[in-house]
């Protein structure tokens, strides 16, 4: 660590109350009112702000969660080798499927035309203001430039806004290759803000009474209706200032409510000061020293975490130390998820657990270990000692508002977590792959980007979807062919790809703001040109879509 950067973390840490966080640091240039903070919620918690309407801020960071990602336990990165399953996979979030900005899909190394997964889990977000820079390798600085102009917006104290912008044009987490701020401009111009959301908190529903659309709530907020990169940056930093997380056992019990931690809570914070040596790297109030240490959690080569911005050996495979506060929450530990949750009977048996890779003083690569890094078995300490210690932090460290979902970390339900996706029914008549539909755009009335991904066969070819308003189950045969779909219409395609590589094509098909469609079931199936299929033809199964 740098001297500069330390004493930075350090003064970043000091300007709250022990006891409480206190009010984070507000950049000169950004100061707070309601207006603002209002507009960064709505934007922070709207799925119509990524490129293809399915990925909010929120969908990776839900306060009920920790302010973490609670997919990330199914959500697999294959890692530097690529090939998953094995050791090197990474636990990340679901982001969007390769595709270009006008919204045509397009296969991705390693991911095809699934949904892409980050190559670290999303750290986060609940008290995230008190960094002074953010992500895990700690690239997201105080001083916040302007993305549209390049020139500094923010000199100090920026860091929530350097990293709001950075995953709204990422092709994996929310846009599509070659988005530019143009492009999110003119979608925020044209959608009804939440459209999407369900179950909207009232304070969200009153604004949107009185400002009905992004260039009335930009207008409230900023004194005129011009939406631009760096006042989106500055709306969801105000709104993520307002998530601190200081009501928790802990607070109280240093606030003098003896009673507010029990018997074994208190246990465990006298072994996170002593012997356990939580507290070298985990600082009290924040539980974080805002500085990055090198846990050889993997081999260094597979993530030079800090290394890459910073160049400083001491930083080769270093990650920043993330707040413990509401980590009781998080379905997976560790910046690759490779430590399963607090609560998981496998913190006792896996290798890769906290309690593990603390117990024992790291993990796989020992070459460049923090030097804060030790057995803590040296200090005597206990299997038992330190199921202790994850219970002060799973219990006492979590704040019931976030848990329950109350404010300031209130929000709506996306529709990608309230709506069921399409169903899928019946089976393939598979030749190099089964056929498949890509469904991820959501079924919304007035989704005028709505569009299908056609994929199957070996390259490029032909492709025929059969739709209709009634399913066939079980399926009729017809020769060797199932079909799933009492067909209404159908249409051709044409197939683009390479030789080795799944066949695709994209159907751009508007849906109209028409509430009869509401409730609309429509059946799809796929068939494929494929050489490898009986009688050379591919079927996928049946695809069950409702608009709503």
């Amino acid at each position: 660590m740098t001297l500069l950067r330390f004493c930075l973390a350090t003064a970043a840490l000091l300007t709250g109350l022990r006891a409480q966080l206190g009010q984070p640091f507000e950049p000169f240039e950004n100061p707070s009112t309601p207006e603002k903070v209002m507009l960064g919620k709505i934007l922070f918690w709207d799925e119509q702000l990524s490129a293809d309407r399915s990925v909010a801020c929120g969908t990776c960071h839900l306060p009920e969660f920790g302010g973490a990602d609670p997919r990330t336990s199914q959500a697999l990165n294959p890692g530097p080798d690529g090939v998953l399953g094995t050791d090197d996979d990474v636990h990340g979030s679901p982001g969007v499927v390769g595709q270009h900005a006008d919204g045509t899909f397009a296969p991705t190394a390693g991911f095809g035309l699934d949904r892409q997964v980050t190559g670290r889990t999303a750290p986060t977000n609940l008290g995230a203001a008190f960094h002074t820079n953010l992500f895990w390798d700690g690239r997201a600085q105080g001083q916040f430039d302007d993305p549209e102009t390049g020139m500094p917006a923010i000199l100090f104290g920026g860091a929530l806004e350097s990293q709001s912008v950075a995953p709204i044009l990422s092709s994996t987490e929310m846009a599509g290759t070659g988005r530019t701020w143009q492009d999110v401009r003119d979608r925020l111009e044209q959608v009804k803000p939440l459209a999407l959301a369900r179950n909207v908190p009232l304070d969200m529903q009153a604004a949107l009474m009185q400002d009905p659309s992004y260039p009335l709530l930009f207008q409230a907020a900023f004194g005129d209706p011009a939406i631009d990169a760096a006042r989106v940056a500055f709306a969801l930093g105000a709104y993520q200032r307002t998530l601190i997380p200081d009501q928790t056992p802990w607070d109280l019990y240093q606030q003098g409510q003896s009673g507010a931690m029990t018997s074994a809570e208190k246990g465990g914070w006298q072994l996170f000061q002593g012997s356990a040596r939580c507290n070298s790297c985990h600082w009290d109030p924040l539980f974080s020293d805002d500085l990055v240490h090198n846990l050889g959690l993997r081999w260094g080569a597979e993530d030079v975490g800090a290394y890459a911005l910073s160049q400083l050996p001491e930083e080769y495979a270093a990650f920043k130390t993330p707040t413990l506060r509401n980590a009781g929450l998080r379905p997976r530990l560790f910046h690759n998820g490779q430590s399963p949750a607090l609560d998981d009977p496998a913190q006792l048996t896996d290798p890769g657990s906290t309690l593990n890779v603390y117990l024992n003083g790291g993990g796989v690569d020992q070459s460049n270990l923090d030097f804060f890094l030790v057995p803590l078995t040296a200090f005597g300490v206990t299997t038992a000692d330190m199921q202790l210690v994850q219970t002060f932090v799973a219990s006492a460290l979590t704040d019931p508002r976030a848990q329950n979902r109350l404010p300031p970390f209130d929000h709506p339900d996306l529709r990608s977590m309230s709506v069921a996706p399409p169903r899928v029914y019946g089976t393939p008549l598979p030749g190099t792959a089964a056929p498949f539909l890509v469904d991820t755009a959501p079924t919304a009335p007035g989704n005028l980007g709505f569009r299908l991904g056609l994929a199957g066969g070996d390259g490029p070819g032909l492709a025929l979807l059969t739709f209709g308003f009634q399913s066939i189950e079980p399926a009729a045969q017809v020769g060797q062919l199932p079909w799933h779909v009492d067909v209404a219409d159908w249409r051709l395609f044409l197939l683009e790809g390479q030789a080795g590589e799944l066949g695709h094509a994209t159907w751009h098909l508007p849906i109209p703001d028409d509430p009869g469609l509401v409730n609309l079931g429509v059946y799809f199936q796929l068939f494929v040109g494929d050489a490898q299929a009986p009688g050379g033809i591919a079927a996928s199964r049946g695809w069950e879509m409702f608009v709503r």
